[in-house]
């Protein structure tokens, strides 16, 4: 094998050969010889990854390798990327490889099935955050589809709500849209909760889809205990700035009667401020005489 290695041109992938000829200096040698990568490990990445000091060199190292070493640290590392993630070194190493094209598929099949575990962990979050950022938004769309049924469990969770937030802004997955929408209540009351309801809501808002659904549920909620909710205030403010006119307007003739509680009130006068910018003259006058 080692011959053929040897003559393998600079550059070329070797398919599945994860037990090439030795690492042997490049063809090409570096203009500075003195400062040359160091040598990398092969055979014991995994644990390289683990350290502190192995996990940042790996992250050095691996993006300039020459093509035949980066396939054969690939190989070596794919079994481990899925508890790699979780480590605490080790998930800085595969967040900088999820931006490396040629790792997508070798990530994509080590998270396949462990997508809602990893969202909900504190490092693996980070991971498949970066993951998905860096996909294109087809393939993105494709590795988040497992997350279908699990969307409220994964908002309630503090490092899982980030994860829904990063996921829906990258691929406007429509089931993540329905399943806020269908839980939009409960979710808006809690704090994780509440920050994927508010940018979903506004992500869906920017891409043009529908917040008839969600807007609906928060309506059927009792907006006006809502507004003065601590975190779900801040989903009526969006529902009130990006919602369909319809249902501003059946929001607003619930809310507005209630103007000087609300205003009064440490989380409602922020619901207060976007009422009286979406109000018109004549409805802000009509509440104000019957306050006088």
């Amino acid at each position: 094998g080692q011959m053929q290695g040897q003559m393998q041109p600079q550059g070329a992938a070797v398919h599945g050969h994860a037990s090439w000829a030795p690492p042997s200096p490049a063809p090409a040698a570096p203009a500075e010889p003195s400062r040359s990568a160091p040598k990398i490990a092969f055979g014991q990445l995994a644990s390289l990854a683990m350290d502190p000091k192995g996990s940042r060199m790996l992250q050095a190292e691996m993006p300039r390798m020459s093509r035949s070493h980066f396939t054969r640290a690939r190989n070596e590392l794919a079994p481990h990327l899925y508890t790699l993630s979780k480590h605490t070194f080790g998930n800085y190493l595969v967040s900088r490889l999820a931006t490396i094209e040629s790792m997508h598929e070798a990530i994509a099949d080590a998270f396949q099935g462990h997508l809602l575990e990893l969202l909900c962990h504190a490092q693996g979050s980070r991971v498949v955050q970066a993951f998905v950022s860096a996909l294109p938004s087809s393939a993105a769309l494709k590795c988040v589809q497992e997350l279908a049924g699990h969307v409220p469990e994964c908002a309630l969770d503090t490092h899982g709500s980030w994860g829904i937030c990063v996921a829906f802004e990258h691929t406007r997955a429509p089931f993540m849209l329905h399943e806020v929408a269908d839980n939009v209540c409960e979710l808006s009351i809690q704090q994780h909760g509440c920050r994927v309801v508010q940018s979903v809501m506004q992500a869906a808002a920017n891409a043009g889809m529908d917040l008839r659904p969600a807007v609906t549920g928060i309506i059927r909620g009792d907006v006006v205990q809502l507004a003065s909710h601590r975190f779900a205030n801040y989903a009526v403010q969006v529902a009130l700035r990006q919602g369909p006119h319809d249902q501003r307007e059946i929001m607003l003739s619930q809310l507005l009667p209630n103007l000087l509680k609300l205003s009064s009130n440490k989380h409602g006068s922020n619901v207060a401020e976007v009422m009286l910018a979406k109000a018109t003259p004549a409805q802000v006058e009509y509440v104000t005489d019957s306050i006088v």
